[in-house]
């Protein structure tokens, strides 16, 4: 009954009449001219500068510092005259970057590992919660999704890891969703999770990336043809190969949403199949670098913790060409940087979100996890030279919850942990077969 009223309360805060308005507004402003748009960043821009020089102390200090004032920024232009922004600056500052007059009970606190594989924190206030709400159902509804019957796999923890034996699900009346465990998608367990979803008729799909491949895989494997009205992925890098075998398998459009805990940029697929920038979420910029172009973001809607200029450590490529959906939102041809591997624990369960077993340990900087055998993990570590038992035993009883209670679990300090080959951080390094471990 506890759990029933939680799930109206949240469904009335993410859905109630702000939401509304907010989605009335949104669905004007996506077909508008450049023109338009650029007024619209620079209104909302000049709004949000006030308001960081009057109430947050970390930019009333960094105006101060530089000798400006809110009447130097007219156009987003004026952007340049500020630094860069990312997450080791945010973390240092955090107290200074949350603004003074706001009651901070309401907010949603984010993490992530982000780029370094150190877990960020930041606030978000109801505005841009409910902002960011209508945006996603603003495409889910170009894609489809009318509030249809769902079935969700996004890494939450819907039964104890320790579990066995189905249930791995359960269902949310309000919005239609049966919620289904990804810890516990597995071989071993596919003919329960496709006979449930065969059960269960959903409509729509919502998965990670390699959450989705792996459910088309077991679809494939048991020899179960399902066909979705449409599917929508996030939070990991989406590989053209892997979405056109998941359309494959499920008969319908994958649609694809770029985005990070900070909310500072958003990219999403539109009806037709490309992939834009969403224009009226964020101001986005673009810096060269030699690993490529990177994703630079500012807030327009978030006042609890405005983040200007922040450097996402993400990569892009912009496409030359406009899309026939008629947005003047630039194209993207590509998003780099996020791909994801498995992790394989004992029981052959593949786990590929672990941004959050770090959560709550002290004196860590970084932390990347290795695998080379299933049911084993080293996690390579570089700490701040106050890194204690305790901690260690934090993070190995956090990585046996989050994984599984006979996961094998080393930890490993080390003065420096190598960058991918775009220079980013890549949070888990799998030396495993990742093509004959998915079937596909």
């Amino acid at each position: 009954m506890l759990k029933t009223l939680k799930q109206y309360v949240r469904h009335y805060y993410r859905h109630g009449p702000y939401f509304q308005r907010l989605s009335k507004e949104l669905a004007k402003s996506e077909f508008q001219s450049q023109s338009w748009l650029d007024d619209y960043h620079n209104r909302q821009l000049q709004k949000i500068i006030r308001y960081c020089y009057r109430h947050i102390p970390y930019y009333r200090d960094l105006f101060r510092r530089l000798q400006l004032t809110p009447e130097d920024f007219k156009t987003k232009a004026d952007l340049a005259k500020l630094p860069y922004l990312d997450k080791h600056l945010v973390r240092e500052n955090y107290d200074k970057l949350i603004a003074e007059n706001k009651n901070t009970w309401l907010c949603n606190v984010g993490h992530t590992s982000g780029s370094t594989g150190t877990p960020g924190k930041f606030l978000r206030d109801p505005h841009s919660i409910n902002f960011e709400n209508a945006a996603l159902w603003r495409q889910w509804r170009h894609a489809g999704d009318q509030g249809d019957r769902r079935v969700t796999l996004r890494g939450d923890i819907i039964v104890p890891l320790t579990q066995d034996q189905p249930p791995f699900w359960d269902f949310n009346p309000i919005n239609k969703e049966l919620r289904m465990s990804s810890y516990h998608l597995s071989l071993a367990n596919s003919k329960e999770y496709v006979t449930k979803i065969l059960n269960f008729q959903p409509e729509i799909l919502y998965a990670h990336p390699s959450t989705a491949l792996l459910l088309a895989s077991v679809f494939e494997e048991n020899s179960a043809s399902y066909q979705f009205k449409a599917i929508f992925t996030s939070s990991e890098t989406l590989p053209a190969d892997a979405k056109t075998y998941i359309e494959a398998v499920f008969g319908c459009s994958v649609t694809d949403w770029y985005g990070q805990a900070e909310r500072v940029v958003a990219i999403g697929h539109c009806e037709k199949g490309s992939y834009h920038i969403v224009e009226d979420y964020s101001i986005v910029e673009m810096i060269d670098t030699e690993y490529g172009t990177e994703l630079v973001g500012t807030h327009l809607h978030n006042y609890v913790m405005p983040l200007l200029r922040y450097r996402t450590g993400d990569y892009f490529a912009l496409s030359e060409e406009s899309c026939v959906c008629g947005r003047t939102f630039r194209r993207v041809d590509s998003i780099q940087g996020r791909l994801t591997s498995y992790l394989i624990t004992p029981e052959g369960y593949k786990i590929s979100i672990l941004n959050h077993i770090p959560r709550g340990v002290n004196n860590i900087i970084e932390t990347q996890f290795y695998q080379d055998t299933p049911g084993e993990v080293i996690i390579y570590i570089t700490a701040n030279g106050k890194f204690t038992e305790l901690d260690r035993n934090l993070l190995i009883k956090n990585t046996l919850e989050h994984t599984s209670p006979h996961m094998k679990v080393m930890v490993q300090e080390v003065p420096f942990i190598s960058r991918g080959p775009n220079g980013k951080f890549v949070s888990l390094v799998s030396k495993l077969d990742m093509a004959s471990i998915a079937g596909v």
